[in-house]
């Protein structure tokens, strides 16, 4: 039974690694940053789907829902290789030459506050100081200047979060900006902290992460899949449930994230490197096929039309939408999403539900002819366009693509 179990799990690695030599998950030869804060590998563009801090030897276990990235102080190039994928791990001289490398990892939330032990009233400091990460770009660098350095920030940065003072931010997330090539964020509203009504903290994180990164560095966010998180009591703690894993994903994207990566691991009610239940795994496998097929698109030029979004509500002006407009391959993609969280969100308490609305939304395109055809990507359905606008229906959290010829 155990020769059985071993062939099968050697098949299975030696169909990924057949994959990767088909040109799925090809060698890397050339790895830039395009002008779109895109990746560019053997001068195409890819979008990383990470998975965060899994045992090497299960990565075949993870290859169904679609990551292309394993990611990890210690993640392995080698077995990511055997698997179809890349690795971006922390950095090893002996992990060098891998052509499945996709970059360097500085070690996790560098920015994490920490309360002095002999001072609990003195301001909160971070795990590693700017002049560590600095040392440790620059010690990098100097041994692979090729490869891109991702840092991971926790929420810290953001407006939202009160970690840290406004004055301690200024002085922080510049200086640790400058010791890396990707920044990357993660929280996790419901899983976190159990506050449902911080879903669209996703997309608040992204926008300014994007603004604190520059116009030229790639930008990721880490999304939670699950529930049984160490800091709050497991009985209380609500599920994270597909609809909200998959808007959190979107908000990311349409906010600017050109690299996404998945948090795992839960301790509740007992330990776990891989948490989701099969409804989750069966979504992140959908959308992450969605993804990695839209991608170019994703990655490609801002829209030269301007597009806006308007979503029918109860409330003055609407319900809160947006939009991310792309030009590719002759045809104008518009990626438009409900992100509403319902009446009085933000007066919400932890555990507290949410309960977001679906509307009719109104979607302005400059220069949209009457009667054009609008493909609604994934969907086996067609719109056809008024003078400058075409309307559709959303449901609560929900996301459409839309693709428009451009004659």
């Amino acid at each position: 039974m155990r020769i059985l179990v071993l062939l099968a799990a050697l098949g299975v690695v030696a169909a990924w690694a057949a994959a990767a030599q088909a040109g799925e998950i090809e060698p890397i030869k050339s790895i830039q940053i395009g002008k779109n804060r895109q990746f560019i590998v053997n001068g195409k563009p890819f979008f990383p789907i990470m998975s965060w801090a899994q045992n090497p030897k299960r990565y075949a276990a993870r290859s169904d829902v679609g990551f292309n990235v394993h990611c990890s102080g210690k993640a392995d190039p080698e077995a990511a290789k055997a698997v179809g994928c890349y690795a971006v791990t922390g950095f090893d001289s002996a992990a060098a030459g891998s052509e499945y490398l996709l970059g360097w990892l500085h070690g996790d939330e560098p920015d994490m506050p920490r309360k002095d032990p002999d001072d609990p009233n003195a301001p909160r400091r971070p795990k590693r100081s700017v002049e560590e990460v600095a040392a440790n770009y620059k010690r990098i660098k100097a041994a692979d200047a090729k490869r891109p350095v991702f840092v991971t920030f926790t929420a810290c940065f953001m407006t939202e979060d009160s970690r840290y003072d406004a004055a301690a931010k200024a002085k922080l997330y510049p200086a640790y900006v400058r010791g890396c090539d990707v920044v990357g964020f993660d929280i996790y509203p419901i899983y976190g902290s159990g506050h449902a009504n911080h879903l669209d903290w996703v997309a608040k994180g992204v926008t300014q992460l994007r603004e604190l990164g520059g116009p030229r560095r790639p930008l990721y966010a880490w999304i939670e899949t699950h529930k049984g998180s160490k800091w709050m009591t497991y009985e209380k703690q609500p599920d994270v449930l597909p609809i909200h894993t998959r808007s959190e994903v979107w908000m990311a994207i349409i906010r600017g994230a050109t690299a996404i990566g998945y948090f795992t691991h839960a301790w509740r009610p007992s330990f776990t490197e891989f948490a989701p239940t099969p409804d989750m795994q069966a979504e992140m496998k959908r959308l992450n096929s969605q993804i990695t097929r839209l991608a170019p698109a994703i990655l490609a030029d801002e829209a030269k039309s301007k597009v806006q979004m308007k979503l029918a509500g109860e409330e003055a002006g609407g319900l809160n939408c947006h939009t991310k407009a792309t030009e590719h391959d002759g045809a104008l993609y518009i990626f438009a999403q409900n992100i509403d969280l319902g009446p009085g969100a933000e007066k919400l308490r932890q555990f507290d539900p949410i309960d977001p609305r679906g509307g009719k939304a109104t979607v302005r395109v400059a220069g949209l002819k009457a009667g054009t055809k609008i493909e609604v990507v994934d969907e086996n359905r067609a719109l056809t366009a008024g003078d400058g606008q075409f309307t559709d229906q959303f449901a609560p959290l929900a996301e459409h693509i839309y693709r428009i010829e451009m004659k």
